[in-house]
Order: structure tokens, then sequence, then C-alpha cells
């Protein structure tokens, strides 16, 4: 087990001076001259003395945080009010709390430190006036992250930024470098650009070694702001950035006496590879973020049948017996439960009764028979829309988030800011769970790319809804997992467009992406196992959103390996079963079940191909998921769309060279022993003849 470290330290010299140790991480901050400014990072451990430490006098915007209220930049004229520190389940935590002495303000900079390289910073802003006050901007964490020197002949800056290129539909975890430029650079999501790229970023120094990696905890609009500074001089530069959300402003309107809290931003700094960087966020995420699983469920088989199909009782009797004899282990219903035979699932949301035109019987028979595979049964919910179709949208139009501009709609999302339209959709949700004795809950949000989203009307301000929406929807989900603690709780938006860790850690796993046609099926799972544990990223393989169009079977079906798996229908009803088709299925289950299940909430996943090329990726990908003990991994060799060279050298990351292993070779079933060292300096060749064929390679320690 690897020892963790926690230190929160407090000096005088001369000004107060906060040191924050986590692992090897180390930040330091400072009242200085009314501004808490970040005095500079460390990722070996040391802290720096005062004369080492970045001076806050040397950059236009050196604070900490970045809180705009009323019209005004409250970037000083702060003052100490109160430190304390406590011991929390997960870690240490300090709250510095600040008065403002010109508004009538207090900001409580909250941090946790959980042993990993990643600090956790958010921030508490309180109304103290008799007046309402309209905060415009709140970045949680800002800053200088670092300086240093650089080549004079370059001609980029020292650093270059890694994050998820595309923010459309279809296409989520594109991961790619982009050099900064000694300028400004922005990414963003979810109000200026499209809703499907994960909050999330990793910032490399290609002179110091430092990789700092940070993600946002929340589902609304966003923004990564990056300034490489030349400085005084062409000797050095300096790296500033802010991280927050992002939209129309005001954010939010606080109220007298009101308090609120910003996303938490997740921030942290890596000296080693790749590899590391993402192993440190991942730990964190497991840490301190996402709740443990309940071991009764964590990991099973999810399969289900959607509105692909036009779903009968006949077919999805049909399909339980198909997805229990290929060993799942949950069978859900998914779209159109609710609609009448052949009409529209997506027109008639919101009407959240069973269809008896479609069902009869009610959805009793099925769950009984699929308790009577040794299967849970779940359910799908667009729980945050109502249809144009459905009767609530019809009966409540004034449920229906409005739009700036009062034009157009916002595809049918309800206002959460209403406290009796958040009430009305938490009670729907607990009663389909309870009425129909859900083990699975499937939350589905397909709301389009909204924008600015909508607005509410606060003490004579047009305030921005992301804000108090998300504050409802956190609250909603945090209750709901906490009041139905055995029911498995499944997050989905239009597939992988609301990932964040602000909504997932209400949920055991969440879906990634709609889109499970090869090869860019690769790419997305290889990108967003960088930014989630793989335990919690769903793939789906089977006929269900044309995943059957491309690739060899076991490509497929071994993608889902990495993650947590979920399957899909194989044939059409009342056809017969494939009897190869089946068995290979079984195989990749079992080993799943077997091998790979019992390591996969504490593995670590080895991304040998981070960057993998093109709209529809060429060339090789390459995986490898690893115990944490380093006696056993998978490694799965996907040849890409061609040009491919036929062969590809693996030389294993997750295992001991110390050790000796047996490999065996899923293609062939053929097994041999190998010694860990020539696994992992040599390396086995795999050839592929031709694109979209697969290898999987199992390891196993035999001493």
């Amino acid at each position: 087990m690897t020892e963790t470290f926690t230190d929160i330290f407090l000096s005088n010299d001369p000004d107060p001076t906060i040191t924050f140790r986590s692992g090897l991480a180390a930040y330091q901050e400072s009242l200085s001259r009314g501004q808490l400014v970040g005095r500079g990072w460390n990722g070996s451990g040391y802290t720096n003395p005062e004369p080492e430490r970045f001076d806050a006098a040397s950059h236009p915007a050196p604070q900490a945080f970045w809180v705009e209220l009323d019209g005004q930049l409250l970037r000083s004229h702060w003052e100490w009010s109160d430190f304390v520190q406590t011991e929390e389940e997960n870690g240490l935590k300090a709250v510095l709390e600040l008065r403002h002495t010109a508004r009538p303000v207090l900001v409580r900079v909250h941090t946790l430190l959980d042993g990993t390289p990643i600090l956790t910073r958010w921030l508490e802003i309180e109304n103290l006036s008799e007046k309402p006050a309209a905060l415009a901007a709140a970045f949680p964490w800002s800053g200088v992250l670092q300086t240093c020197a650089y080549d004079m002949d370059a001609e980029a800056s020292p650093y270059s930024v890694g994050y998820f290129i595309d923010t459309h539909w279809g296409n989520e975890g594109d991961f790619d470098w982009r050099a900064l430029p000694r300028a400004g650079y922005r990414i963003d999501g979810r109000y200026r650009r499209g809703r499907h790229r994960h909050p999330f970023f990793v910032l490399r120094n290609h002179q110091g070694g430092e990789q700092f990696v940070g993600t946002l905890a929340w589902s609304g609009g966003y923004a990564f702001e990056f300034d490489v500074d030349d400085g005084e001089s062409r000797e050095g530069s300096r790296l500033w950035f802010r991280a927050g959300p992002d939209g129309p402003a005001p954010l939010r309107v606080i109220g007298p006496g009101e308090t609120v809290t910003t996303p938490e931003m997740h921030l942290g700094v890596v000296i080693g590879g790749f590899d590391d960087c993402i192993h440190a966020l991942h730990d964190h995420l497991r840490t301190s973020v996402i709740p443990p699983q309940n071991p009764g469920h964590a990991g099973l088989v999810v399969s289900g049948i959607g509105p692909e199909q036009e779903l009968t009782p006949e077919l999805i009797f049909s399909e339980i017996d198909a997805c229990a004899d290929a060993g799942a282990e949950v069978f859900l219903i998914d779209a159109s439960w609710y609609t009448p035979p052949h009409g529209s699932w997506h027109a008639t949301v919101g009407d959240w009764q069973v269809s008896l035109e479609r069902f009869p019987g009610g959805l009793k028979p099925f769950r009984d028979y699929v308790h009577g595979k040794g299967m849970k049964f779940g359910l799908w919910m667009d729980g945050e829309r109502v249809g144009p179709e459905s009767r609530i949208a019809k009966e409540r139009p004034e449920w229906l988030a409005k739009p700036y501009g009062d034009g157009g709609g916002l595809g049918g999302m309800i206002d959460l800011t209403k406290p009796e339209v958040a009430g009305w959709m938490e009670s729907e949700i607990d009663r389909l769970i309870v009425e129909h004795e859900l083990d699975l809950f499937r939350l589905d949000y397909n709301v389009g790319n909204i924008g600015a989203g909508g607005y509410s009307e606060q003490s004579g301000y047009i305030e921005n809804a992301y804000w108090r929406y998300y504050e409802a929807v956190y609250g909603i989900y945090a209750r709901l997992s906490a009041r139905h603690r055995d029911v498995i709780f499944q997050n989905c938006a239009s597939g992988g467009a609301r990932t964040d860790v602000g909504m997932v850690r209400y949920f055991d796993h969440t879906w990634v992406t709609d889109w499970q046609i090869a090869p860019r099926a690769f790419s997305i799972t290889n990108g967003m196992t960088m930014a989630l544990p793989p335990e919690r990223v769903d793939r789906l393989a089977g006929m269900g959103q044309s995943g059957q169009r491309t690739a060899e079977l076991d490509f497929q079906f071994r993608l889902q390996l990495f993650v947590h798996p979920s399957l899909n229908w194989f044939h059409l009803k009342d056809a017969a079963p494939n009897a190869v088709q089946q068995a290979r299925i079984r195989n990749a289950v079992r080993i799943y079940k077997d091998f790979v299940r019992p390591i996969h909430a504490t593995s670590r996943i080895y991304h040998h191909t981070p960057v993998v090329k093109g709209f529809e990726p060429h060339g090789w990908g390459v995986l490898e998921l690893a115990s944490r003990d380093r006696m056993r991994a998978v490694a799965g060799l996907f040849r890409l769309s061609d040009p491919a060279e036929p062969e590809y050298l693996l030389r294993f990351r997750g295992i001991d060279p110390g050790r000796r292993y047996r490999v065996t070779f899923d293609n062939s079933a053929a097994r041999c022993e190998v010694d860990g060292l020539a696994l992992t300096r040599s390396g086995i060749v795999t050839r592929l003849e031709t694109a979209l064929t697969s290898e999987l390679l199992i390891v196993e320690a035999v001493d």
C-alpha cells in the first residue's frame, strides 16, 4: 500500500503564508497587500522559502481566486478573518476566511488534501449586506502556476496543454495536445462551445517535467484560461491560469445573508510520465470525489433494450433470454415504455406512466422474469425534460425553462430553478423507483446544445439559470442516491454530455458516449478513461446504437473489458442465435467477470497510445489494465483504420519486472511463460493483417 502524506502549515514570513503538502505536491499561498496570491507549486514535495517564492507584484492578475460582484473585481482589499484546519474522513481540510474591507462580503477558501498530488479547492461566498448581490464571475482557482526560463530560439513557449479537442456528440474523448502560445488560450464547453467536452486538462512543462492536471466538478458552462507571458524580460515566462463556471452574467444572485458555494476545482502537479499523471487523478477521484460503489452491485454487467426497435412484450422477453444467456447481470428497459405503440419516445417524455397499450400487464411481468433469470431490473428516465406531446408540457407550460429572447425553447428542459418543479421531478423519480421496485435507475438528459441556457428573474436581475439549476440537480440526486442505497444509479446525457465529476459523484457509473462504431469507439474509450476511473465508464457492445456496423466481433467486445461493459441485442427476434457468436461474447464476459472485475476498482490503466489521430482514427490503439499489486494485467491491441503498420511492439508497464508471468493470447488460446523483465523491456510483437481487428493478452503472475 502506498504511503500518503498531508500537511497544512501556517507561517508569517513576512506575510501570512499557507503551505499545502499532499503526496509529493506542494502549493503555497500568501495574503499579501490585501490579495490572496499563489506563491508557487512543486512536484517533488519541497516548499520554497520566501526569497524563492513567486513575487505577486510582478504579475497583473496574481490573485488565487477571481470573484466579480456587482460589477467589481474583488482582487484586493481582503483581510484575514479566520483560519481553521480539520481532519476529514478522506484527508485534511483548511478553511481560510477573508473579509472584504470595501464590500460587505465574506469569502471562505476551502482546500482539501487527500494524500494524492491533487488538491481540491472551492469557495463559499457570503453576502453580508441587506441587498441582493450579483455574482458575475466566480473562478475558484486562478493565478500564476509557475515561472520558468525558455529557449530564446524556440518559436513556442515551454508549455503544451492536452484536452478533448472536439465538443460534439459522438466525438467525446478526442484527446490531443496543443502548444500554448505566448498569449492567451481558452478551453471551454457547454456555453460558448458544445456540451460533449469533458472539463479536464493536462498541462505539461517540456523543460521542467511538471504536469499539471485539472478537472472541474461542474455540469454547466465552464472555462479554463491560460496565459504564457514573457514577464519583464525575454529570458523567462510565467504561466497564468483561471478555471471555473462560465455563462452570461450574473451567474448567481446572492440574497441578503445568503451563502453560495462554487464548483470544486481539482488541480495538482506530478513530475513523471503521462500515466503517472492520470493515475494520480484516478486515485484522487476514487478517494475524495466519487463514493465507493456498493459491493453488492459494483461492476455488474448491464444489458437492455432501447427504442432502436419497436418494443413489444414478446421482444423484451426474447431479449431477456438472450442477455441472460450472454452472462448479463442487469436488464433494463430504455426509452418508449411510457408511450403508445409506434409513438415518439422523444416527444412524450414527462408522462411517466407505463403505456398499457404497449404493455397491457405493466412492467411487473418483465421484472419478475428478469429476477427469475437471476438478474436485476432497471428502467430509463429522461428526468429533466418534458416532450411537446406530453400531458405535463400542455398542463404546465410555465414549468419549461426560459431561453434568452424567449424564443426557440430549450429542447423541453424544465426549469429546476423553481422549487415546485424540482420537487415534482424528484418525487416522480422516487415514485418510479418505489412503484416498479427498481434495482437500477438510468438517467438521461436529451436537451441538445443549449448554449447560454435559460434564465430566471431574481430580485430585479436576469440571472443565468445554470448555477441555480445545478444546485437543484445535485441536491436531488444526492438525496435520491442516499435514500435508495440498494439501487444502482447510472448517468447518461445524450451519451457523454454530462460526464463531469460534479455530476457523476452521485452515480455508480456513467455513459460516456452514444457512438459505439469502430474505429472512433476506441478513441472515445481511450480518452474518457483518462478523465474518469475506468470502472466508472460505461460502453456498449451489441446491435444497439449501430455498434455492429464495423470491426470484428472481438474488437467490439474486447474494448468493453477496460471499462464497465453493457450488452445489447445480438440478433433479430425469432431468429436463431448464432452459436459461434455466442461463444465469443461469453468468452469476453467471462474474462471481464473472472479477471478484470476483481481488480477494477483499484486498477491502473495505461494509455500506450494516448493520442490517436483522425476523426476516424488510423494506426494502432493500445490499452493496458493492471492490478495495483502488479500480479495481473490485460492488454488490448486494436488495429484501427489504415494506414497502419501490421506489427506493434508492446512493452507492458503495469507488471513487475522481477516476477514471472503466464501470458495467454486470446486469439489463439496459446500460452507461454515469460519473465516480467522481458515483458517490460523486450516486449511482445503482435501482428494483425487487417484494419479493425484486435488481440487480447492476458497476463498473470505464476510465482
